[in-house]
């Protein structure tokens, strides 16, 4: 199996040592950077009993300190994911915008927002494909609270530059990420001599960001706390991901049919190998329906009008069954009737692929009256 590889910044306290630990018990291998050299070599002696970590001390806005950690990344043969966690507060305490020195203002902005971006144009040759990027943002950038203005201005402004980057480059999974109020110093330096014990730890955060790391959820902006965690390898049940392989017949057809007509990003490209042509897309969460041939029948009955398909069917959860089949059709999918309420609660679109394979497009019917299978 590859190791994955991933690279966080601000990794010897906090938010990034709590998910470099959660990567590090699953197997990555790890490139971790932080300004105090001494708490960064702490990390590294703890994290190197588990997995393969180099470490680079140093500052995210210094542009030789990003060269060095690019040419670490290549080193280590690319990158699955870049965590673009290192961040400042700004001045504190908190003062009021009027009041704000714009001098401490433009250092806020260099590290928060011109940093990260810094970071992945200095390792943007060694992302590989279908690479993931988080960028760790703050419910301060979406909500007006006194006091905030400079750090939430910044991570409002880190939120649209995530927002731009996920539409210029599809291929890569660019999440944005609010982690929630955390024990951490940084929400210290926010209330001095204020006792935020009841803050939950950075380690109630990370388990959100793995679950970005290790799913298939699309681009888009996340709160840590309200995603899945997923288990770590020995609380698993064995089976680590689903994927169905389809042979095809006219390969380029079908690939544009799956990737560009659905928008499934490439996980892996072997599309150029001499003993054939293959590509693997992320296609979401996975599971497996079993279905008798009484149930089969009569949900083709239901979804097409008659008995279509074979052994393999394709249900793919859409946010717009409309939407999706417009574009399905555009790359020459055939439609035997209009999308139809279910009883099982559902609003369902059968499609016919080019290549023979039956699909079914589905979304919640908000007016369904029945249950859902």
């Amino acid at each position: 199996m590859t190791t994955q590889t991933a690279l966080i910044t601000g990794a010897s306290r906090g938010l990034g040592l709590a998910l470099a630990r959660e990567l590090a018990r699953r197997g990555w291998t790890l490139l971790i950077d932080a300004r105090g050299a001494e708490a960064l070599a702490a990390a590294r002696s703890e994290l190197a009993g588990e997995t393969r970590v180099i470490a680079l001390a140093g500052d995210v806005t210094d542009a030789a300190h990003r060269d060095g950690l690019a040419a670490a990344a290549r080193e280590l043969g690319g990158l699955d994911a870049v965590i673009n966690n290192a961040s400042t507060l700004g001045v504190s305490p908190l003062p009021a915008l009027l009041d704000y020195p714009i001098a401490a203002l433009e250092a806020v902005f260099r590290a928060n927002v011109i940093a990260p971006l810094a970071l992945l144009q200095a390792v943007r040759d060694q992302l590989k494909p279908g690479a993931r990027i988080i960028n760790v943002t703050s419910d301060a950038g979406v909500e007006a609270y006194p006091g905030w203005g400079g750090y939430g201005a910044s991570k409002a402004a880190l939120e649209q530059l995530s927002n731009v980057l996920a539409a210029e480059r599809p291929d890569l999974r660019v999440y944005w990420v609010d982690p929630g109020d955390m024990r951490t110093q940084m929400h210290q330096e926010a209330y001095p001599g204020e006792d935020i014990s009841d803050r939950p730890p950075p380690e109630e955060s990370a388990p959100g960001l793995v679950a970005l790391l290790s799913g298939a959820l699309p681009s888009g902006r996340y709160q840590a706390r309200a995603l899945p965690s997923r288990p770590a390898p020995d609380e698993a049940s064995g089976v680590r991901e689903t994927r169905v392989a389809l042979t095809v017949a006219d390969f380029d057809r079908a690939l544009a049919f799956y990737r560009d007509g659905l928008g499934l990003p490439t996980v892996t490209d072997w599309s150029s190998g001499e003993t054939g042509r293959s590509v693997v897309l992320a296609a979401g969460r996975a599971t497996i329906e079993l279905l008798d041939e009484a149930d089969a029948a009569y949900t083709d009955d239901v979804e097409a009008g008659e008995r279509v398909a074979g052994p393999v069917r394709l249900a793919l959860e859409v946010e717009n069954v409309a939407r999706a089949s417009e574009r399905l059709r555009a790359h020459g999918a055939e439609a035997p009737r209009g999308p139809v309420h279910t009883s099982w609660g559902t609003l369902t679109q059968r499609l016919r692929a080019p290549d023979g394979m039956q699909l079914s497009l589905y979304q919640p019917d908000p007016d369904a009256k029945g249950e859902e299978a």
